[in-house]
């Protein structure tokens, strides 16, 4: 379980602030962050990536899972990745990277899998969002983190992908991992989440659990968002 305990970053100049006071995210369960452009979403998850350090309070992983950045796993909404390698090169250093080495087969297993076996040997630069959204999702998850983070993991992403995304965050759920995302698609929030936390200002300003295993009402969740963040 990952805990965070009055937790406060400051921005001065822009005179904004994350200010969480106690918060817990559970494992085997996928948490959305809902809020508009600015929230403060993308913040919050920096923060719990270790990218960004907080003035205030703590963030603590619970002592079964090792501690440190192998714990976590971060996908940045517009992905960087080094252009000039190809998608099967970027899984073969990042594997080497992760101390984690795949062979030619388990790589070639991975592109399958996220429907990218086309463009094993074409380089980053020339993938389309999509492509790039998956291949970054497989380097995200390829240390097998406890904690996986995604920011607007679904951006680019058409309808079948989409499908394929949610499935495979359901996989990771089941292994027991904790996944916390942010995303626009009010649609996927409703269906794929356990919680949802409505990010107004940098504070949570209301959360909300799913009813028992049934799925959150998307036009419920639609007027809530109306409701807690205007």
């Amino acid at each position: 379980m990952l805990s965070i305990h009055d937790l406060i970053k400051e921005y001065t100049e822009s005179n904004f602030k994350i200010s969480i006071h106690e918060l817990h995210f559970h494992q085997g369960s996928i948490v959305g962050l809902l809020g508009k452009n600015g929230a403060g979403k993308t913040t919050i998850l920096e923060i719990i990536a270790g990218l960004i350090s907080p003035d205030k309070g703590e963030l603590i992983i619970q002592k079964d899972i090792e501690n440190g950045f192998s714990t976590v796993g971060y996908m940045e909404d517009d992905p960087t990745l080094f252009e000039n390698l190809t998608c099967f090169e970027l899984i073969k250093y990042q594997s080497m990277l992760v101390e984690q080495p795949l062979n030619t087969k388990q790589i070639q297993h991975l592109l399958e899998k996220y429907g990218l076996e086309k463009q094993a040997h074409i380089r980053s630069s020339s993938l389309s969002r999509g492509m790039r959204q998956r291949i970054s999702f497989i380097l995200t998850t390829l240390h097998n983190p406890a904690i996986i983070l995604l920011d607007e993991p679904f951006t680019g992403l058409d309808p079948a992908n989409m499908t394929l995304m949610k499935r495979h965050l359901r996989e990771f759920k089941a292994q027991n991992k904790t996944i916390i995302l942010s995303t626009h698609i009010l649609q996927f929030a409703a269906n794929l989440c356990d919680e949802i936390l409505f990010i107004n200002e940098g504070q949570i300003v209301h959360s909300e659990k799913k009813p028992s295993e049934e799925t959150f009402d998307e036009g419920q969740l639609e007027k809530r968002f109306f409701e807690m963040l205007s």
